[in-house]
């Protein structure tokens, strides 16, 4: 097998990861709030996890291996790897601030 169908594989893996966390981590307990269970918890790791499984999923999912994302030698990230990743911590971030807010909203004051 190809080292690209390779990548575009671990590309649907992190995918899947990513909807699956998501859903259990964050789409739950947002639907819990919204139900207005007493008591709801969530995980802060998963405001981390699910937008960089995702961010990097989608990238392999469409590029596979032809555009390093980090240099190997080096062992630091390409100009490729840094937008990648800014790209997912302003997901995460824009994601956790709508969690709160919609939380607070819903008239919960801290999940955590």
């Amino acid at each position: 097998m190809g080292a690209n169908i390779v990548h575009r594989l671990g590309g649907l893996l992190c995918l899947a990861i990513a909807a699956g966390f998501g859903w259990f981590l964050i789409w739950q307990p947002l639907q819990q709030a919204e139900a207005h269970v007493p008591t709801v918890e969530y995980s802060l790791k998963a405001f981390v996890l699910v937008p960089f499984a995702a961010v990097f999923g989608l990238f392999f999912l469409l590029v596979g291996n032809s555009v390093p994302y980090r240099n190997v030698e080096k062992q630091n990230l390409t100009p490729a790897g840094w937008i990648l990743f800014a790209i997912a911590a302003a997901v995460s971030g824009l994601a956790f601030w709508y969690f709160k807010t919609r939380f607070a909203e819903l008239g919960y004051m801290d999940g955590v």
